[in-house]
């Protein structure tokens, strides 16, 4: 028998799609976990808005005008980072080229997103948002840390070669 007859497995076979799909999977799970959390900041944003124009009426309810100005900007960043990971996953699944790169996008905007939420704690440690007496803390920073090893992971899967090597075969 010659090699003529037995081709290489390498030189024949398809890339394998583990990667592509895991990676369009991550950032469409990624994309409705911050959509979640665009509706959230909105709800929190309207009622930091009622509490500062209470507090115009009622002066001993505390709010600084930082609040919904810091919430505003959080609910966009979370809806940016929901269009550009539902719409990568998805386009990564249908083995479109632009996926990666949107997936790419919203995964550093998700990663940096959640590791400035980890450092803020530290690094203005003497500011704390108040409401009215209640200041909102999150007892722990895993949510935040799930959220830094998952767009971690997302932003590597949609680097790597072989999603490349993966959409390139796709057609």
């Amino acid at each position: 028998m010659t090699l003529e007859h037995h081709p290489l497995p390498a030189a024949t076979s398809q890339p394998k799609g583990a990667t592509g799909i895991a990676t369009g999977v991550l950032a469409i799970l990624g994309g409705l976990g911050f959509l979640a959390a665009a509706a959230l900041r909105t709800v929190e944003f309207a009622y930091s808005l009622i509490l500062l124009a209470v507090g115009v009426i009622a002066p001993d309810i505390e709010l600084s005008v930082a609040v919904p100005v810091f919430l505003g900007i959080a609910a966009v960043t979370d809806l940016f980072a929901t269009a550009l990971l539902a719409s990568g996953g998805i386009l990564l699944l249908q083995r479109k080229r632009p996926g990666r790169v949107l997936t790419a996008v919203g995964a550093a905007i998700a990663f940096g997103f959640a590791g400035l939420v980890l450092l803020v704690p530290w690094i203005g440690s003497r500011f704390a948002v108040s409401y009215s007496g209640f200041t909102p803390r999150i007892g722990s920073g895993w949510p935040f840390a799930v959220v830094l090893v998952a767009a971690a992971a997302t932003l590597l899967l949609a680097l790597i070669p072989q999603t490349a090597r993966w959409l390139d075969a796709g057609g």
